[in-house]
């Protein structure tokens, strides 16, 4: 079969003829498209408007060699020997600006040059009628000056449009919604699909499928909820069946390893789904909506609850911790989903719906609002209501968190949105800051923007702070600046001024050196020049350079500015202990650093080998407490064992915290406690669990041999080193019974840990193991130092 001629390039119609291969005689019929041939200096007939560039349809044919063409500039007629084919754009076909393209023939409207639009229609007289997301009508343009958008790559996995009904080539025996792979692109940007179950490619338009996330070897996947017989059968698997992709065919097909299973399983993967990457102790989940019963079913738990990982078998069951449960909720991983994680410092309250809370009211009411200050391993949240003295306990499921936003708050759009909000559709660019007019109750904020005429609304989770500008800031222009959105006026892209007022809208007005008046600035075009007070502690950063006995990493502290006249020069004076002279350079090169204090304790640095004023008979174990803090950030430190003081450079030291139990650290009875406050129970010196809740100085913590939580006091617990997912471990020597058995182990055997649950409950894969892993109590284990492959 003959390939079209418009798809045959004039570089391989040169191409051809250098070789010796003549084409046929090219035979134009009413709508092919058209252009100039690019030899063609001027043509037969004279451009007639038109131009090189021009494309355009043929109106008619009134012989083999004279054809009439309907450019944008109008009809003209030209020889059939000076044009030549061209694919030509059709009706919803996606289309953009060709890089080329300065000025569109038909000016700019609201679409910018990396707008995407969709053909609507091609008029008689050869315009484009080209539509944009939020145009009320159609942009008129010049077919020369668009191009179709390459959307799609050989080897993208794609998913055809559920919502087709009919295609330009057919369905045929395909179903919309399925997942293939692009074989092939044809010269008009036609698309091959490879799919899993047809023996050939399937011919399809760009615009009749999208993208979609590749399946690759080593996901997890199940099927998905919405299929009820998946197409190469169950042969077995549920939906509960969860299983490593092993291969992937050419077509797409899946080949899936699943545990327990002798043969791998098939499977289209437009039946599948991948599975989140879920981490014990730390994920927050909840069960699905799609899922109408957990495999274990429901208990108490219900589709707004919203628990914390406690632990992850490797066939896929998951336990999951609830504050309202006593024991981890198990069910399968293919159930839950995660949920943004509750962090420490949110303001919540109970949500409007919920008229009795897991946790109950505990003397609170639906108008109370807290802060979060500590989270439990189960979820728990301890909120901190003003003017009650004990923690409020809620269940993460019954709360709503608060915006954090205020009025006058500055913010912009959250840089991994894939649509921007609506305060940030009209600005004809991204980066735009906004000012919060209004925060209202639904979650939603009140933008306003110096450019916008109007406010704006947008929610206020597709939003993010940033530091807001203030009166007697100095400012420069942001680096990469092109120009400024109301031009430059005078000023130049090194400019430095001062901030004189900030309207409502966050526009500002700055007075530049050597400009009357004042400058009225878009705050996106500007950064705030960082500036020091005098006393503040200051780091140099990496990029600064050696100075004298200063370099990268030395603290200092500010004595003032460099001035030029009445003009900042940009420039900061530091003093550095053991210098008499003040450094001077860019703030750029400074950062800011917390101040050390007298009282504190410091000990010197591991990576410091020789003070720059000596150990004064001390070494690194020395703790010391700072006595006297110079002007130039000389500490003077005092130490028990020392006959003087201690004279140390600041950004020598450490500063040496006591350290505090928090939810989460692994525990073990101090040595000397010979009998816990609340007794033994199971647990003995040697027991090592992590640390679940806390009650003023009590610990609820939790050892994987116990199904409740232990409690215990503060002081009787000291803090151990967690074991973690990688680590190559060891039974312990002189153990006699591991918790669980030795199973096929020995004191010989070297492992890997595969898995830690909330409760510290370890899963190790031994070397030359198979099947599943071996469960060990934390006590029982320990870190195998001299472990090998080989």
């Amino acid at each position: 079969m003959a390939l079209p001629r418009e798809w045959i390039s004039e570089d391989l119609m040169e191409a051809l003829m250098c070789r010796g291969v003549h084409l046929p005689r090219t035979i134009y019929e009413v709508g092919d498209w058209v252009k100039f041939k690019r030899t063609v200096t001027t043509p037969t007939y004279g451009w007639q408007g038109a131009s090189l560039k021009s494309v355009g349809f043929v109106q008619s044919v009134p012989d083999r060699d004279n054809l009439i063409v309907s450019f944008c500039s109008g009809e003209a007629r030209v020889l059939a020997n000076e044009v030549v084919k061209v694919i030509p754009l059709d009706r919803g076909q996606h289309v953009q600006l060709k890089a080329e393209v300065n000025k569109p023939r038909f000016g700019w409207r609201e679409q910018s040059r990396d707008s995407v639009g969709t053909v609507l229609c091609v008029d008689d007289d050869g315009i484009l009628r080209v539509g944009f997301p939020g145009a009320s009508r159609g942009w008129k343009a010049d077919p020369a000056e668009m191009q179709r958008v390459e959307e799609f790559k050989v080897r993208d996995w794609v998913r055809i449009r559920p919502t087709l009904t009919s295609t330009k080539n057919g369905l045929g025996s395909v179903t919309p919604g399925s997942i293939g792979i692009v074989s092939s692109i044809r010269p008009d940007s036609s698309l091959f699909i490879e799919l899993s179950y047809l023996p050939t490619p399937w011919p399809c338009e760009p615009e009749e499928v999208e993208h979609v996330a590749p399946f690759r070897i080593g996901d997890w996947v199940c099927v998905k909820r919405s299929v009820a017989e998946p197409r190469y059968a169950w042969g077995g698997a549920t939906h509960h069946s969860v299983g490593r992709i092993s291969e992937i065919e050419n077509d797409g097909l899946l080949i899936i390893d699943i545990p327990n299973r002798p043969i791998p399983w098939q499977a289209d993967p437009s039946d599948m789904e991948k599975l989140e990457d879920f981490k014990v102790v730390g994920d927050w989940v909840r069960v699905k909506s799609s899922v109408s019963s957990p495999r274990y079913g429901w208990e108490d738990v219900t589709r707004n609850s919203i628990g914390v990982i406690h632990s992850l078998e490797e066939d896929g069951d998951m336990g999951i911790a609830f504050c309202f449960r006593s024991k981890p909720f198990c069910c399968s991983i293919t159930d839950i989903e995660k949920v943004p994680p509750v962090e420490v410092g949110q303001e919540i309250h109970v949500m409007p719906s919920i008229t009795q809370p897991r946790l109950g009211w505990s003397n609170e009411s639906p108008a109370t609002v807290g802060k979060i200050v500590r989270i439990d391993m189960d979820g728990a949240l301890n909120v901190r209501v003003t003017g009650r003295q004990s923690l409020w306990k809620v269940s993460p499921g019954d709360a709503e968190q608060l915006p954090a936003f205020e009025v006058g708050d500055w913010v912009r759009s959250k840089p991994s949105l894939g649509t921007r909000p609506s305060y940030d559709c009209n600005t004809g660019g991204k980066g735009g800051l906004a000012v919060v007019h209004s925060v209202q109750d639904s979650g939603y904020l009140e933008l306003a923007c110096c450019y916008l005429k109007a406010r704006y609304i947008t929610h206020y989770s597709d939003v993010e702070k940033v530091p807001c500008f203030k009166i007697g800031q100095y400012v420069r222009f942001r680096t990469g600046l092109v120009e400024p959105r109301w031009g430059w006026r005078g000023a130049r892209p090194d400019s430095r001024g001062v901030i004189i007022s900030i309207h409502a809208d966050g526009e500002l007005r700055i007075v530049f050196s050597g400009l009357p008046g004042l400058w009225r600035g878009d705050p996106a075009d500007l950064e705030i020049e960082q500036m020091f007070e005098v006393g503040e502690w200051v780091r140099l950063k990496d990029n600064a350079n050696n100075w004298k006995s200063i370099g990268p990493g030395s603290v200092g502290v500010v004595q003032g500015i460099g001035l030029d006249g009445d003009n900042w020069t940009g420039s900061t004076y530091v003093g550095f202990c053991g210098e008499q002279e003040s450094w001077a350079g860019p703030t750029s090169h400074l950062e800011r650093v917390d101040k050390l204090v007298v009282g504190q304790k410091v000990r010197v640095k591991q990576s410091i080998k020789n003070p720059r004023f000596g150990w004064s008979g001390h070494n690194h174990t020395a703790i010391g407490t700072i006595s006297a803090v110079d002007a130039d950030g000389k500490l003077r430190i005092y130490t028990p064992a020392g006959s003087k003081l201690w004279m140390l450079d600041p950004s020598e030291v450490e500063l040496v915290k006591e350290e505090e139990l928090q939810i989460g650290d692994w525990v073990r009875v101090r040595a000397s406690v010979s009998t816990p406050t609340y007794q033994w129970g199971e647990v003995s010196h040697s027991s090592i669990g992590v640390v679940h809740r806390m009650e003023d100085d009590d610990l609820c913590v939790a050892f994987c041999f116990m199904e409740r939580l232990w409690l215990c006091k503060t002081w009787e617990m000291e803090q151990v080193r967690p074991f973690k997912i990688g680590e190559k471990v060891r039974i312990r020597d002189g153990l006699v019974i591991p918790r669980w058995g030795w199973g096929k182990e020995t004191h010989a055997s070297k492992g890997e840990v595969i898995g830690v649950d909330a409760n510290g409950k370890l899963r190790i894969r031994f070397r030359f193991r198979e099947g599943k892993p071996w469960i060990g109590d934390p006590a029982d284990i320990t870190l195998d130092e001299n472990y090998s492959v080989s």
